[in-house]
């Protein structure tokens, strides 16, 4: 007998996955955009897989994330340098990444360098598979 779709998405998966995430970091992203990145993190962390993202703390990035650490996921955020103003604010509770990096499964990579491009990279780095969500197509190609 084969399992239903909701039956699937909620077990965890065999071979977990780092997948990398892509969205919005607007906190004028609409309630439905929202709603749906916050069950993708939901998914992604009951099937194992590890969220990796820029660690936004609103928008999609922060649904995909309230979504994950509700479920108990793993998730990796990676910001530049050039966003840390005292060389702490994004890893703690003041700070400015979003809630679920303060505890839980999580890890914040910091980028160097003048531009993005490492950033960049280390999003990618490892990674099994690229989602986009809406507002997260201009992170692929700044």
């Amino acid at each position: 007998m084969s399992q239903s779709a909701d039956d699937y998405f909620a077990s965890p998966s065999e071979d977990p996955l780092r997948i990398c995430c892509y969205g919005s970091s607007s906190s004028l992203t609409p309630l439905e955009y929202l709603t749906q990145a916050e069950t993708l993190g939901r998914t992604l962390a009951r099937r194992g897989h590890i969220c990796v993202n820029g660690a936004g703390s609103s928008g999609c990035m922060a649904a995909m994330n309230d979504g994950a650490s509700a479920e108990g996921g793993r998730i990796v955020g990676v910001i530049h340098e050039m966003f840390v103003v005292d060389g702490s604010d994004w890893v703690s509770k003041e700070g400015g990444a979003h809630s679920a990096f303060h505890e839980g499964k999580r890890e914040i990579l910091v980028a160097g360098g003048n531009d993005l491009q490492e950033r960049k990279r280390l999003l990618v780095e490892g990674a099994d598979a690229l989602i986009v969500l809406p507002g997260g197509t201009i992170c692929c190609i700044t």
